[in-house]
Order: C-alpha cells, then structure tokens, then sequence
C-alpha cells in the first residue's frame, strides 16, 4: 500500500510568505505544486501516521520535485526519515546527503543522487522505515539545506511518495 502527501500537506518553511513561495497548478490539473522563489534556509516535511500503512513492511519515502532552468544553490541537502516519537525535534545534524541538482558527484563524495520518474518529475529518496504494527505513530519525512547561506530558487515540489521497498 503506497502514500502520496501533496504539497499542500507539507510542511514547508516560508511556505505561506509569497515572497519566498509561489503554489501553482499542473497545467490542465487539480495538482498543486510549491515553486521555490527565494529563500536561504530550505526545511521541507512531511508527516505520516503509521496506521495509514500496511503493517509489517519496509517503505521509502521519496521528494517528488522538478528545478527550474534557472534554479540557485540546490546542489545538495539533508535527508532524513524518523518516528516522531523517538527522537527529540533539532536533530538537524541527523540524516545523509542527497544531490539534488548535480548530476554526478566527485571522486570520494557520497550521498544519493535524483532520478526522474515516468511521470517526468523527479525523485529523490529521504530515507526508509519499517511499519511494524502500524502502531509507532507519525513519521516524519524532511528535507534541509541550512548550512548553504546563499539564497535558493527553482525547486517545484509536488509531493512525498511513500511506498513498500
């Protein structure tokens, strides 16, 4: 059993400054997205209540996303996936490098790199988790850059795609 969050039901910080965000419909579609205009610190989540999934699985959860032709400073982030209830918010340290605009790492650097999709978006994975009983509460999907001071722009979000391994 799959899960889809929207855009609209994330979390994005600055999301509700026009300013920082525009929300924008798919041509031809119900389906609304978050461009990034401009802001220096990306801090992208999604939550999920474990009872929404089938029990005694693994899942991963995927940003689904586009950039712009002219998109800034999105080169790498943050990802991360946890139970709410087991760690305490601030872990900001916590999580793996994900590329997501560079096509290709250096010699030596690792991290987890995008990958489009059929549908013509692209994906990037924030982490895996195990839905035991389906009785762990949320768990919360987050995607961050704040160690790159410099404004960013051109990212799309369309949503979070949750999925069995």
């Amino acid at each position: 059993m799959s899960a889809w969050l929207g855009a609209r039901e994330l979390s994005i910080e600055w999301a509700d400054n026009p300013q920082h965000w525009a929300w924008n419909y798919i041509h031809n579609s119900s389906v609304e997205v978050a461009e990034l205009l401009n802001v220096c610190w990306l801090d992208i989540r999604g939550k999920i209540d474990t009872s929404r999934l089938a029990r005694k699985t693994s899942y991963s959860a995927y940003l689904v996303f586009r950039l712009t032709d002219n998109h800034r400073e999105l080169e790498r982030g943050i990802a991360s996936v946890r139970f709410v209830k087991d760690k305490v918010e601030g872990t900001d340290e916590e999580g793996y490098t994900v590329f997501i605009s560079k096509a290709k790492g250096h010699e030596g650097e690792r991290g987890v790199f995008t990958y489009p999709r059929s549908d013509a978006w692209l994906e990037v994975k924030l982490g895996e988790f195990f839905n035991n009983f389906g009785e762990d509460g949320e768990v919360e999907m987050r995607l961050m850059e704040n160690k790159n001071p410099n404004w960013k722009s051109g990212i799309i979000v369309k949503g979070i795609d949750i999925r069995p391994n």
